[in-house]
Parts: structure tokens; C-alpha cells; sequence
């Protein structure tokens, strides 16, 4: 058992220290503000993650609401196609294939759950997820080139082979993912 321990601690991602590595980001879109904040948790093997968001409920309608990590750590708003910056779902590896969204959905590293919005045009998600890791290593989301979280238009349905709106459809807000202390 003291083995275990041992090496369960020697293994634990974090900044050298002893301190867990976290991540956050700053959601804006027209009408919309949010939080992501992330935490490495090595006893599960898995990132918790937590996102909040609020913003003008004709905008960001009650109901479900697709999130996703995206491949970019960018958030241009662009005019023809809000927050495109931030590329396609995060999906590295060599099954990985960020454009078209339906070849592999909805298996992508960076799905998350759905977001409820409530009428006031508020929501809360917390979920623990294994897919990414914060640390170094292939499936990181702190890669060459960042992470976005992005709040997408419409409901997830995570249908295999679907439609891009089946997906999420557009883009309401965006953050670029940065580590955190």
C-alpha cells in the first residue's frame, strides 16, 4: 500500500512544487460573460472543470447549450463566423481530425457536456474529464498553439456522424485557456 502511495505521488502532475497545475479562462461574446477554471486531479486521472456563464437571455437562450474545447488558443470575432480563430474541436492524435466536425463526433478529446441556461440566461457546468490533461503530454491542452473553451448556439446532441448544428452549431462566446496559479 505505501507503494501505491508513493507512486501515485511521484506521478502527479504538477508544477514542481507539489502544487496541482490549473488552468481559467475569460468567456466573452456579444451579450455574454463566463469563467472557465480547470484542476488537474491525479487521484482520479481526470481534469475537473468548471465553467459559469451569464449573458442577455435573447442571446444566450434557456435550454441546453453545447461546450466545447477547441483546438486554438485564439477568440478573433471575425464577422462572417464569430470565434473560427479558435479552429475546430480538440481532437489530437492519430485519430484526431478537426475539420469536418462530423467525422468524429462525439468522440472528440474536448467534448464536454452541455451547459443548462436557465430563463435568466445563466449556467453553471461542472464535469470531470479524462480526455485532456493540463501537464505535458500529447492530449494537453496547452499544446503549440493553446485551447479555447467555446458556448456554442444550440444544444449538443452527440450523435455520431451529425451535422455541424447537430454538433453545437455557431459560436455565441469564446476564452483562450491560460494556466493558472
Amino acid at each position: 500500500m505505501a507503494c501505491l502511495v508513493l507512486l501515485t505521488a511521484c506521478a502527479s502532475p504538477s508544477n514542481g512544487a507539489g502544487v496541482p497545475l490549473k488552468a481559467q479562462a475569460q468567456i466573452t461574446g456579444p451579450g455574454i460573460t463566463g469563467t472557465l477554471k480547470a484542476v488537474q486531479n491525479t487521484e482520479l486521472q481526470s481534469v475537473w472543470v468548471a465553467v459559469e456563464i451569464k449573458g442577455d437571455p435573447k442571446i444566450l437562450t434557456p435550454g441546453l447549450h453545447g461546450v466545447h474545447i477547441h483546438e486554438k488558443g485564439a477568440c478573433e470575432t471575425g464577422t462572417e463566423k464569430p470565434f473560427s480563430s479558435a479552429g475546430g474541436h480538440f481532437d489530437p492524435g492519430p485519430f484526431g481530425s478537426s475539420t469536418p466536425v462530423e467525422k468524429n463526433h462525439p468522440y472528440h478529446l474536448g467534448d464536454l457536456p452541455n451547459i443548462k441556461i436557465n430563463p435568466l440566461g445563466q449556467g453553471r457546468l461542472e464535469a470531470f474529464i479524462s480526455s485532456v490533461t493540463l501537464g505535458d503530454s500529447p492530449i494537453s491542452l496547452f499544446d503549440g498553439d493553446g485551447s479555447a473553451v467555446i458556448i456554442h448556439k444550440l444544444q449538443d446532441q452527440k450523435k455520431s456522424g451529425g451535422t455541424a448544428d447537430e454538433a453545437g452549431g455557431g459560436r455565441l462566446a469564446c476564452g483562450a485557456i491560460a494556466k493558472a496559479s
